[in-house]
């Protein structure tokens, strides 16, 4: 008997071409099909240039392999982006900070008529904040600092942030941009499937979710870029003995749900990266203080976000608000550049600058950024070819 239920197991196992399911899983499916030899090569091209820093994302599966990023269309399915690295980086780090998720899925409202099914928003801006950190390009504002300011966020669930709303969030968070996550589609049962006799019974479940997340820039609290992320993903689940009616002896099913959120938030942190790759980092002067015939200004970025002592700096003074008078659309800060800054020394959360040249004083709240671009190592040419996120 023992010997048949053996067999049971794995014949069905065999005939569904199961993986096992792990937390570590990852990926292992990719497109790209190489001779060993070639493989090899080519692997060690990909981890030289990803320690160079050449391009930005790259596929890792739970075999060690690995496969540049070109766009979210390019897998064969959505599993490869639970394996979602990023290279290297050495710089200034754009600040962002991400809000709380709105809910807007119809399947998420009713559940058997027993009330609102639960959708963990918390849950999804936690999965959208560790992807956006770990492309190491961002300095993503902690949680805590954005419960400080819900009490200016008048959205509920189901409404967009006010263009006002995100301004004077990103001020209070002294952030650059703001992200946030919309979910459309919520199916954490989309489908199951069970197998087997008796004594021994296979099942899959499947969860299907869509996110829309939107990069919004407090300058003006206009959306700059949004992308819709779906993602699918199931899991096999096994249970072995119990009664002729399975009442016992069966696993506990699971459910991959958050699989596939963390599939949608890699997506969006890839796409973000790649929208803002060219940007220049922004920041504010938060204090100044006199030190003996010296004046010491303040700025909101220091190591952690990437500033590094002798960087120049442009000082640009806020002249105010300009909106649109007859759509009472606010279109921006009016900002004019009033001289040059250079980083003298570099706290964890900020930086000291000083005058280098102004034609006016420099006040509490004008805008500085990069003078010049970043210093970027020379990327061989072989490494260049691989990152094609620049065809995006």
């Amino acid at each position: 008997m023992k010997k048949l239920w053996w067999i049971t197991a794995l014949c069905t196992a065999a005939a569904l071409g199961l993986a096992l399911p792990s937390e570590a899983k990852e990926s292992g499916k990719f497109k790209r099909i190489l001779k060993p030899g070639e493989r090899q090569k080519y692997q060690q091209q990909i981890e030289a240039c990803v320690k160079k820093g050449a391009f930005i994302a790259y596929f890792k599966d739970d075999k060690g392999n690995l496969e540049p990023v070109r766009d979210t269309f390019n897998t064969q399915d959505d599993e490869e982006w639970l394996g979602l690295r990023f290279s290297e980086y050495e710089g200034p780090r754009i600040r962002l900070g991400v809000l709380r998720v709105i809910n807007k899925s119809a399947e998420g409202e009713e559940r058997e008529g027993s009330g609102r099914i639960e959708v963990p928003v918390a849950g999804i801006q936690d999965m959208l904040t560790s992807a956006l950190y770990e492309t190491k390009r961002f300095d993503v504002v902690e949680q805590k600092r954005v419960e400080e300011v819900k009490a200016q966020q008048t959205r509920t669930d189901t409404s967009e942030p006010a263009p006002v709303t995100i301004m004077n969030t990103g001020k209070v968070l002294g952030v650059q941009y703001l992200v946030y996550g919309t979910v459309n589609e919520w199916n954490p049962e989309r489908g199951s499937r069970r197998l087997g006799p008796a004594q021994f019974k296979a099942g899959k479940n499947e969860a299907e979710v869509t996110i829309t997340f939107s990069l919004t820039d407090v300058s003006n609290g206009q959306i700059l870029f949004t992308t819709s992320e779906r993602a699918r993903l199931g899991e096999w689940s096994f249970a072995f003995g119990g009664g002729p009616n399975g009442e016992s002896g069966e696993a506990k099913q699971n459910t991959p749900v958050n699989y596939a959120i963390r599939a949608c938030a890699n997506k969006a942190a890839f796409k973000i990266a790649t929208f803002l790759r060219d940007r220049k980092w922004k920041g504010s002067v938060v204090e100044i203080k006199k030190d003996g015939k010296k004046t010491d200004y303040y700025i909101n970025a220091g190591s952690q976000q990437g500033m590094a002592p002798n960087t120049k700096l442009s000082v640009q003074s806020v002249q105010g608000i300009v909106k649109d008078s007859e759509t009472r659309t606010v279109l921006g800060e009016d900002l004019r550049g009033i001289g040059t800054l250079e980083v003298i020394a570099v706290q964890t959360g900020f930086s000291i600058a000083r005058v280098v040249e102004v034609s006016k004083a420099v006040k509490k709240g004008d805008r500085v950024e990069l003078a010049t671009d970043p210093v970027i190592p020379p990327v061989p040419a072989e490494c260049m070819a691989l990152d094609t996120t620049r065809e995006l």
